[in-house]
């Protein structure tokens, strides 16, 4: 177990509401708010949102339509979630609100109303901004204003915050006052394209072997994608200067590789051995080593740059390395088996982006 910051009793709370493991939660945390409880139907996302998360007075693991919160109004000062959005890709010129999958966007706005916190923050794919040309986004507009709440969107590039995946999600937030909250500044700039004027002072999108390169594991030259029946061939990038592609719910998708992948592959097998670090600094690990200075007590050792193994071919992901990509820190543990993890590390928000849009937020408070 790992020691957590001390937060103020003064501190932010939220709920977190189809929070699968606590990607946003954990951003929330560190920014300095206080979790005090979530809903999700996943067994093994909720023992691991209970094991990060001990403060949380209540974790729901169940029907979000039968849960009843014991948290009482005046409690919780932000709902955060990123409800299911199957029944939203059904919208054709109709109200999308009337495909029965929907209840369970409509369940995340009833408890904004019931709780009515000061803030709410929800996340979605991207394309929901331009479902059923726009009607899908006027509608969640209008069905937040009809509970007291103006709502601001953006489509982020999680890689402009530090997160080493290009990973494009609609994020909205939304409040019962019109001022106040500023986004947060984008933080890291594209190498592939000529920066403007505000981006020439910013770094260069974190890598993948930013993220990995201090595990002792044959690292790669390219970050790649398997075909599948959308693709005609496999998409690579150079793992020394570019992030990852947007991680899925099954992390055998992608692959490390010596060589650009040319053709469908299946990636090998994922190393057996336990993972250990070298001596040098991560750039995104030192980060939540300052803010959770214990976090470095690993069951694993530390071992000298100088055994560093090379990569012959391709291989999977270890479920470590896929968190990483994330930006989870490395002692959050996850639950259940191996393709459970996977599907909470890839259904997760990035917690480093939850971080920095929290901070913009608490400066309101």
């Amino acid at each position: 177990m790992f020691d957590l910051p001390i937060q103020s009793p003064k501190a932010p709370t939220c709920i977190d509401l189809f929070s699968g493991a606590g990607g946003l939660s954990l951003g929330f945390l560190l920014a300095g708010g206080m979790p005090l409880g979530a809903v999700d139907n996943d067994i093994d996302a909720t023992a691991t949102y209970r094991r990060l998360f001990p403060m949380a007075k209540e974790v729901h693991c169940g029907d979000i339509k039968e849960w009843h919160s014991s948290l009482r109004k005046g409690e919780i000062d932000v709902v955060i979630g990123g409800p299911p959005c199957q029944g939203f890709s059904l919208a054709r010129g109709t109200r999308f609100v009337d495909d029965p999958r929907n209840h369970l966007y409509k369940e995340f706005v009833r408890i904004v109303s019931y709780f009515q916190p000061r803030f709410m923050v929800m996340e979605n794919v991207q394309g929901i901004t331009n479902l059923a040309g726009g009607q899908v986004l006027m509608q969640i507009l209008e069905d937040f204003e009809n509970i007291g709440y103006q709502l601001d969107y953006r489509i982020v590039n999680m890689a402009e915050y530090g997160v080493p995946q290009l990973r494009k999600r609609a994020i909205f937030v939304g409040s019962r006052s019109t001022d106040g909250f500023e986004w947060p500044n984008k933080l890291f700039r594209s190498n592939k394209k000529k920066p403007t004027l505000f981006e020439q002072s910013l770094p260069t999108y974190n890598s993948v072997n930013d993220a990995l390169g201090d595990i002792d594991l044959p690292q790669g030259n390219y970050f790649s994608h398997r075909a599948n029946s959308q693709m005609r061939g496999p998409r690579n990038r150079c793992a020394h200067n570019e992030p990852a592609f947007t991680l899925r719910v099954r992390g055998d998708e992608f692959a490390l590789c010596e060589e650009p992948a040319t053709a469908a592959f299946i990636p090998g097998p994922e190393p057996e051995a336990e993972i250990q670090y070298f001596s040098v600094q991560n750039p995104l690990q030192e980060f939540f080593r300052q803010k959770c200075p214990d976090w470095a007590k690993t069951k694993t050792r530390r071992t000298s740059a100088k055994n560093k193994k090379t990569l012959n071919g391709t291989r999977k992901l270890t479920i470590r390395e896929q968190a990483r990509l994330q930006s989870f820190p490395d002692w959050v543990e996850f639950n259940g088996s191996r393709s459970s993890q996977a599907r909470q590390v890839g259904n997760a928000v990035p917690p480093l982006f939850g971080y920095h849009l929290f901070r913009a937020m608490f400066s309101c408070f």
